[in-house]
C-alpha cells in the first residue's frame, strides 16, 4: 500500500513539475496594447516596448535604443529606460515625464539631438 501511495505521489509531483515548468512568465503573457481611441493617436507615433515580434516564427528580438542621451534633459539613457517610437526609431528618455513632454512636440526635442543621438546639442 505504501509503495502505491508512493508512484501516485511521484506522479502527480512529476506532472506538477512539467506543467509549472511550460508556463510563461507575465512579461510574456501580456498581450500588446492596442490603442483604442484612433482619433488620439499621432501619425507616425506609437508607444513601444522593449520587444517586438519580427514575424510568426521567430524568436522575439530586442529593439535598440536610437539615442544615448535624452532629448528633453541631455541625460545619458539606459536600456532600461522609457521609450518611444517615433517616424521608425525608438527614442529613449531619462525619465517618464521627458517622454510626455517629448509627445507633446517632438520635432522640436529631436534638434537638441546630434544626427546619431549620441549627443545633447540643445539648439
Amino acid at each position: 500500500m505504501l509503495k502505491q501511495l508512493m508512484i501516485i505521489f511521484s506522479v502527480i509531483t512529476f506532472l506538477g513539475v512539467i506543467s509549472f515548468a511550460q508556463e510563461k512568465p507575465e512579461t510574456e503573457k501580456k498581450e500588446k496594447k492596442e490603442c483604442s481611441d484612433k482619433s488620439s493617436c499621432c501619425s507616425g507615433m506609437k508607444e513601444s516596448s522593449s520587444k517586438i515580434n519580427m514575424d510568426e516564427n521567430s524568436e522575439t528580438a530586442a529593439i535598440q535604443i536610437w539615442n544615448k542621451v535624452c532629448p528633453v534633459e541631455g541625460s545619458t539613457v539606459k536600456s532600461d529606460s522609457p521609450s518611444f517610437e517615433y517616424n521608425g526609431n525608438l527614442i529613449g528618455f531619462c525619465c517618464e515625464d521627458c517622454t510626455a513632454k517629448f509627445k507633446r512636440n517632438p520635432e522640436t526635442y529631436l534638434k537638441n539631438l546630434n544626427e546619431d543621438g549620441s549627443k545633447f546639442i540643445k539648439s
